[in-house]
């Protein structure tokens, strides 16, 4: 998978382990950015928001991802859209996981059963 123009390894969402990593580093930045939108020097809470998304690239691809990533800038823009890009990557995965139950789901089957 590609974030900010580096390739990275593909995360294999459909390993409970690998997906429930995720989750957990989702809901820190989460987290994290609710807390640090209270910090009142606004350098220090965008500061802190990057260190989330730092954190979280180390923690699904390893440590030293984030200077692989982001070269050693701190800037939110960039940080922000990373991890977009990383969201969205990983909801295209979950989207093909979808399309499959959904085509055996028991009202599609049922629908198939009227025609």
């Amino acid at each position: 998978m590609e974030i900010n123009g580096v390739e990275l390894q593909d995360l294999d969402i459909f390993d409970l382990d690998v997906f429930e990593k995720f989750q957990n580093e989702l809901e820190k930045v989460k987290n994290g950015a609710e807390e640090a939108a209270k910090i009142p020097k606004v350098s220090d809470a965008m500061r802190q928001q990057c260190k989330l998304v730092f954190e979280c690239f180390n923690s699904l691809f390893g440590e030293g991802t984030d200077k692989k990533v982001f070269v050693n800038k701190v800037n939110l823009l960039t940080c922000l859209k990373a991890f977009e890009e990383l969201v969205q990557k990983i909801n295209e995965q979950k989207g093909e996981v979808e399309k499959l139950v959904n085509k055996y789901s028991p009202s599609r089957a049922q629908r198939r059963a009227k025609k």
